[in-house]
């Protein structure tokens, strides 16, 4: 399968979403009415069901207590009141008004026009299928939310400038490893359309500027990837949580692989968005035909379809604008066309419905997308061309209770786990939570469904760099999700001991150099003598020592590697402790204080526990001789001796020990 778009510069493509929140606690909840900033009184636009009278709410409101109703009208002959409150109670008054069974939708009584929600961003204005497509209308409605997620599935996304603080922990099922980066360049362009942080004064404007972006690279750096890889990556992106799936790639041929894949990831509660080919025909492209999927083809600045851009009523839903400037890996402004390049649109739009009313589920985005599409002739597409600002108009309102909440409260995230270990979480509803759920890399682990909400798992077998998913789900069947990503080490630390050798005699301050190495680091390495600790070192190089005092005989040696996951490894090494010097005696020597000359011969005796190393002859404390084998003999020539001059013995044993004999003393004659 490949995207197979149309750009001005070589660059590629892939975009996710997911629900992560930063170090610390992973928290989520639902969306609120968000007051004006400032701390002017917030007016509040309160629908109400048909035979309601719009100033009952803010009746009932009024008498609330905590929340001071400063004034309310009715909008003209429409079933609507504004209601004026304090900056302090917006939140209060907006989540008491939803909760009222006569209300059918409260939003903020915005005080700008249509594009007050403007954008600073350098290269904004040559953004003209945003205009094209109400996005800035749109805008009006909210500009997404960081509780949204949009997964990119493509060939990875690298965090440009504009992109910082967007991308959540992705997965790449073409290397099968942690690092979604992009080297290609496409799933960045993608990605970038969706999310580039807006009205920051940098680069452009993403549809969705508040939303986070899931990389999930299912495409290599040609393009290329498996059916298996794609339908992996939206099975796992729906795991994570994601609300919509962007999928600006494309093949030939249908497959109940595919199909189920999506399935899965409708019945997770995820939108997909995939692009219709460019290959200027109606043949279906997959997984664009297949029923529940947004198929989207492109659109130029005066609505006709553009050559190359697949078409057909019959199966694609959805035409937007399919040029763009993108921002490459490189940082790179690039002109990016293709049907790749309208599908983010879409995608992104689907991802402001979803953050204006987090009540709504994907098929009430797809259809708000559909109705409120812009006519087009010609019948090439279904629906007509994407108009935001008529998307975000056309969702239904907002039912009475909220989603859950959801805050994970063990293991932080990108902590180092092992064996097994307890994932813990917090969750509420107003309608109460019937499960908390837990996955691993989007395999289903456990479920709990008493609080404190608690599921235990084995991470024996997991990937290094894996993801684990907490979901929460409401009563009413609506769920939440938080992954956190953690760093798996079941694997003890490497070791190896550098000295003492097996058996080898040592004394004092024993040494013991070790080389200990490991994936997550060495926290410390400890040194055991018996059962005992007697020696810790945290930092490299490592070597603890043992202070062994007058201990003498066998002695077991045992060093401790820790890593940072507390995986531990030991190895033994057995010595020979002597901390005893040997005896050492002349048996034969000429009698001291006499008058010599020529060569004299002496004899020494030693004697060891644990055996000799050798017998030194020192004159005046220097070594003239050295015997290694009993008897010790010595030979010792005068000539050129000093007048008067010492002798003494040394000996050594084999761990060092030394004892020196009582002098002789001689005047050569």
């Amino acid at each position: 399968m490949d995207h197979g778009d149309r750009r001005a510069a070589v660059l590629a493509a892939a975009v996710v979403g997911a629900l992560l929140a930063p170090a610390g606690p992973a928290s989520a909840g639902p969306a609120s009415a968000a007051p004006e900033p400032g701390g002017d009184p917030v007016s509040l636009v309160v629908g109400v069901h048909a035979g309601v009278d719009p100033a009952d709410p803010a009746a009932r409101l009024s008498a609330r207590p905590g929340v001071d109703v400063l004034a309310s009208g009715q909008v003209g002959a429409l079933a609507a009141a504004t209601v004026e409150v304090p900056s302090g109670d917006a939140a209060e008054a907006a989540a008491a008004l939803r909760r009222d069974p006569a209300v059918r939708y409260v939003v903020p009584d915005h005080r700008a026009g249509a594009a007050a929600v403007t954008a600073n961003d350098p290269y904004r204005s040559l953004q003209w299928g945003l205009d094209r497509a109400t996005v800035p209308g749109a805008w009006q409605y909210g500009t997404g939310s960081t509780a949204v997620t949009v997964a990119v599935l493509d060939t990875g996304v690298t965090a440009t400038g504009d992109l910082a603080g967007a991308l959540l922990p992705g997965w790449d099922f073409v290397n099968a490893d942690a690092d979604a980066s992009d080297d290609s360049g496409h799933g960045t362009m993608v990605a970038g359309i969706i999310a580039d942080r807006g009205d920051d004064g940098q680069g452009l404007a993403g549809v969705c500027w508040s939303c986070r972006i899931l990389p999930v690279k299912v495409l290599g750096a040609n393009g290329l990837g498996s059916y298996s890889d794609i339908a992996a990556g939206i099975v796992w992106a729906a795991d994570q949580g994601a609300h919509v799936i962007n999928l600006s790639l494309g093949g030939a041929w249908d497959s109940p692989l595919l199909r189920e894949a999506a399935s899965y990831a409708a019945g997770r509660g995820a939108l997909l968005v995939a692009a219709a080919g460019n290959s200027g025909t109606t043949a279906a492209q997959y997984p664009a035909a297949i029923p529940g999927v947004l198929a989207v083809s492109a659109s130029t600045v005066d609505d006709r379809r553009y050559a190359w851009a697949n078409h057909g009523s019959a199966w694609v839903d959805l035409a937007a604008p399919g040029c763009a400037p993108a921002t490459g890996p490189d940082g790179q402004l690039y002109e990016f066309c293709g049907t790749s390049a309208a599908t983010p649109l879409v995608a992104g739009v689907a991802g402001l419905a979803r953050a204006s009313n987090p009540d709504v589920g994907p098929h009430d985005v797809a259809a708000a997308l559909t109705d409120g599409a812009a006519p087009l002739s010609g019948g090439w597409v279904r629906a007509g061309r994407l108009d935001a600002l008529r998307a975000v108009q056309a969702l239904p309102a907002a039912v009475v209770t909220g989603a859950p909440t959801l805050t994970v409260t063990g293991p932080a995230p990108h902590r180092l786990v092992r064996g097994t270990i307890t994932v813990t979480a917090t969750a509420a509803a107003p309608g109460g939570i019937s499960r908390v759920e837990l996955l691993a890399n989007g395999a289903h682990v456990g479920t709990d469904a008493t609080p404190p909400y608690a599921v235990t798992l084995p991470t024996a077998g997991l990937p290094r760099q894996s993801s684990l998913t907490v979901l929460a789900y409401g009563a009413d069947a609506r769920v939440v999700a938080l992954a956190v990503p953690v760093t798996v080490d079941n694997v003890a630390p490497a070791v190896a001991l550098r000295g003492p050798g097996h058996l080898a005699h040592v004394r004092g301050t024993v040494a013991v150099p070790v080389s200990a190495t490991d994936a997550s680091g060495i926290a410390r390495v400890e040194l055991l003598v018996g059962r005992v600790v007697v020696a810790t070192d945290h930092s490299a190089p490592f070597a603890p020592a043992w202070r062994s005092g007058r201990v003498n005989g066998p002695a077991t040696l045992v060093v401790r590697a820790f890593d940072r996951a507390g995986n531990v490894r030991s190895v033994t090494r057995r010595v020979v402790v002597d901390n005893t010097a040997p005896t050492v005696r002349w048996r034969t020597a000429p009698d001291s204080r006499r008058a010599v000359r020529g060569t004299l011969r002496f004899t020494a005796a030693a004697t060891d526990d644990r055996g000799v190393g050798r017998v030194e002859l020192l004159v005046d404390g220097a070594v003239v001789a050295t015997d290694r084998t009993a008897p010790y003999t010595f030979a010792l020539r005068t000539a050129g001796r000093p007048r008067t001059f010492t002798v003494r013995l040394r000996a050594y044993d084999r761990a060092g020990n030394v004892r020196t004999s009582p002098a002789v003393r001689y005047r050569r004659g």
